[in-house]
């Protein structure tokens, strides 16, 4: 299968995600759980993670509504060896990043907020 160019610079963002030795897996992922584009540790199990992700992020906005708070702009996941942070790109995917420490997080958002609108723009095109 050949990649389109579009495709390939969404990949190339996300390639950007895991320079950080501490992102295992950034993707794109449909509000439906599908995986669009992904770069990620070779022991990753992308799909199955995807997936799962997509309900997560659906339980914040579902939580954000009832607390009547507005649309999710960004939901992070702490856990024992890691985190799990998710962020909703347009209305029909997200931007899923998944680490193996959670010393980083100031960082990692400041990754996201940098690469937001380059994401936004790769994904329009596709």
């Amino acid at each position: 299968m050949t990649m389109s160019t579009n495709s390939t610079q969404l990949g190339y963002l996300l390639n950007r995600f895991r320079v950080m030795e501490s992102i295992e897996l950034a993707a794109v992922v449909a509000s439906d759980g599908l995986l669009i584009e992904s770069a990620a540790h070779p022991a990753i199990d992308v799909d199955a993670i995807c997936a799962v992700a997509s309900n997560g992020l659906a339980m914040a906005e579902a939580l954000g509504r009832e607390i009547d708070k507005g649309f999710t702009m960004q939901a992070v996941l702490e856990y024992e060896e890691g985190l799990v942070l998710l962020e909703p790109i347009n209305d029909d995917a997200m931007l899923l990043l998944v680490t193996n420490t959670r010393e980083e997080l100031g960082h990692i958002r400041f990754l996201v907020a940098l690469h937001r609108d380059d994401l936004l723009d790769a994904l329009d095109a596709i």
